[in-house]
């Protein structure tokens, strides 16, 4: 009897996918206990600064009309929730550099920019859904407690008070971007989130100091935080660019850094 020879066919071995990337980026994202208690904190901080500023706003002796943009009130904690949230953004990336996981990524992903658009898809589908939801519940407890106190209040159908909600998710959403960019681009912990800190929070008041009056103004309007509150505020401050403006220069900040990032990323060595 002769021997029959089976032919097997060779396993290919099948390119990871976008979607197994994201999916990866989100294994990794929830595994690091750090991750949720950083989303937590943001949304404590949205919490809790804006029914403190809603419970406070009343007493001193302007009283009820002291009381302009009852949303923006509520809505106080924006600033410095972005600060968390950028700090998240800055880990998920800085993180793998500083552990060495980062060789390992790029080895099962060559092409290494869906390894950066995927860590931005899972931080984005993360932090939008949650703080909106947060912005939503603080704005509405704000306004019963500035209700119960006689004070003037809002309603989310008010001119302009969605746009600012949502507006407000979407800044918190987009320093977690640029956070991600920044540790892409300088690969290290301290050094992105400083550089954060400096860009998002200092500069417009460094900005103010430093710069010559005769441009001052014309300058710091497009700053990420001046941008970000022409469309995030009900009553904006005056000087400010108007809504549609603002929402595109807020976007050139983030976008600008993760197109630096992606570049460096597919040049430089891991």
């Amino acid at each position: 009897m002769s021997a029959t020879t089976i032919d097997r066919p060779v396993a290919e071995k099948t390119p990871l996918t976008f979607g197994g990337v994201v999916r990866g980026e989100w294994v990794k994202l929830r595994s690091v206990r750090s991750s949720g208690l950083t989303v937590l904190g943001a949304a404590l901080m949205m919490l809790v600064t804006g029914l403190v500023f809603a419970s406070t706003v009343g007493s001193d002796s302007d009283g009820a009309d002291g009381v302009t943009d009852p949303t923006g009130i509520t809505l106080s904690g924006v600033m410095f929730a972005q600060l968390v949230t950028g700090v998240l953004g800055v880990l998920v990336v800085s993180n793998e550099y500083a552990t060495g996981m980062i060789r390992s990524t790029l080895t099962a992903v060559p092409s290494r920019l869906p390894v950066l658009l995927g860590k931005v898809a899972v931080v984005v589908g993360t932090l939008f859904p949650t703080m909106l939801a947060v912005s939503f519940t603080v704005f509405l407890a704000g306004q019963a407690v500035m209700g119960g106190a006689k004070l003037p209040t809002a309603a989310v159908g008010d001119p302009g008070v969605l746009a600012a909600l949502v507006g407000s998710a979407a800044t918190m959403t987009g320093v977690a971007v640029i956070g991600v960019a920044l540790g892409a681009l300088l690969r290290s912990t301290a050094g992105a989130i400083s550089t954060l800190v400096v860009l998002v929070f200092l500069l417009p008041g460094l900005g103010g100091l430093l710069l010559p009056a005769s441009w001052r103004d014309d300058a710091l309007k497009y700053l990420p935080s001046s941008a970000s509150e022409a469309f995030t505020s009900v009553v904006p401050a005056p000087g400010l660019l108007g809504p549609s403006a603002g929402a595109a220069v807020f976007a050139a900040w983030v976008v600008v850094p993760l197109l630096l990032a992606a570049v460096l990323l597919r040049r430089r060595d891991a």
